[in-house]
């Protein structure tokens, strides 16, 4: 009696111990594209070079800060490291915008025409709901003729981040805008 008195008490010991499911999220969220032409022969090359981020923004864990302390989420995770994830939404959004192009974030057979080159110094999404994204970005051209295009930005938005979605979510747009600050659309071959 007292051996299945301690092996029921395990059992919903160990029950007791599981927490919430674990929910991994994606920033890789296809924007709204019509069927793309194939591309021709010389259709120019664009790598988008994996984007640097914080340290300790770098892994899969969803964080806010609270002043100075960064907390992160017990039940969601990036379903990849941040500086990956943050580097596919930026292709994907890059290449919605040069549909004539090959824009792409793995490294092409040949020299790409144009090397796509992001910082981003500062992600910063806090616990009142305010997000900031410091970046900046070096467009560097194959042929040494053509001069090297350099800018920065500086976003903020605010929103909830009650949940790790309302954080994706704010995370995204800034996203989204940092993509459309990024002018590829006069890069020729």
């Amino acid at each position: 009696m007292r051996r299945l008195f301690l092996s029921g008490a395990a059992a919903l010991l160990l029950a007791s111990c599981a927490g919430p499911p674990l929910k991994l999220y994606t920033l890789n969220v296809p924007s709204s594209v019509a069927e793309t032409p194939p591309l021709g022969q010389a259709a120019v090359v664009i790598q988008v070079v994996r984007v640097t981020v914080p340290d300790e923004l770098d892994s899969q864990d969803i964080v806010y800060r609270d002043g100075d302390i960064l907390h992160r989420s017990q039940v969601g995770r990036w379903a990849s490291r941040l500086s990956l994830g943050i580097t596919d939404r930026l292709t994907e959004r890059l290449a919605a915008r040069r549909p004539d192009a090959l824009v792409t974030d793995q490294p092409p057979a040949a020299a790409p025409a144009y090397r796509v080159v992001i910082n981003i110094s500062r992600l910063d999404v806090t616990a009142s709901g305010t997000a900031t994204l410091n970046a900046d970005w070096t467009i560097v051209p194959r042929d040494a003729a053509r001069a090297v295009v350099r800018d920065r930005v500086r976003l903020t938005a605010s929103g909830p981040v009650a949940t790790d979605q309302d954080v994706v979510v704010l995370v995204g747009g800034l996203l989204d805008r940092l993509a459309a600050a990024i002018d590829i659309s006069r890069l020729g071959g």
